[in-house]
């Protein structure tokens, strides 16, 4: 639709705000022309970010040791895991340096205290599953267990660690306990398809 004439009211509320508008878009230019500057920015291209860190070689057990002090308590967690974000980690150590990165241990543990850590945590997670599956009523027993079942046979298979005969598999029959478990002590959630995925790259 064409626009007709401003009406005069119309038109004097444009009078009055032309100067404001005018002296607002001064000052915007003068504060961009101070801020291009004060960085030194070439004149109408903007700042180019900053060069990314060389990529390091994956973490070793000799560059681990030299982030733990006396008695192996972790000194420098948040250099260890730069090193592990730029570099990886050797397939070796995974199992050890994990542990660090998904906060495992409290801080400020020694070597020999980690240890006594990790054989509490397996007691209390062995009680905890005994337990939940002894609560639990038969039928929803086997109904988590069955849709748990469905996914952890689903498992990423050709990965080394899930491979092999499905019958007897301890690492699948670890998911499923870990899974189960998980549902029985969050009744309200319970399991809900795609956990494995999330579940299977930790163990």
């Amino acid at each position: 639709v064409a626009a007709a004439e401003p009406l005069p009211e119309r038109r004097s509320l444009l009078a009055a705000a032309l100067p404001f508008t005018q002296a607002l878009l001064a000052q915007v230019g003068r504060t961009l022309a101070r801020a291009q500057a004060a960085l030194a920015w070439p004149e109408g291209s903007p700042p180019s970010p900053p060069p990314p860190p060389p990529p390091c070689a994956p973490l070793s057990d000799a560059d681990l040791r030299t982030y733990l002090g006396p008695g192996g308590r972790l000194l420098r967690p948040h250099d260890l895991r730069l090193h592990v974000y730029h570099g990886g980690v050797e397939p070796g150590l995974r199992k050890v340096v994990w542990r660090y990165l998904l906060n495992v241990f409290p801080a400020g543990l020694s070597g020999q205290e980690r240890l006594a850590h990790l054989r509490r945590k397996a007691g209390d997670y062995a009680a905890l599953k005994a337990l939940l599956a002894a609560r639990a009523a038969p039928a929803e027993l086997a109904l988590v267990g069955a849709a748990v079942r469905k996914d952890v046979v689903r498992t990423d298979r050709g990965h080394p660690y899930f491979g092999g005969p499905e019958e007897g598999h301890p690492h699948l029959a670890a998911l499923q306990a870990l899974l189960t478990t998980f549902a029985l002590g969050h009744p309200r959630l319970s399991y809900c398809q795609g956990m494995s995925d999330v579940a299977a790259p930790l163990l």
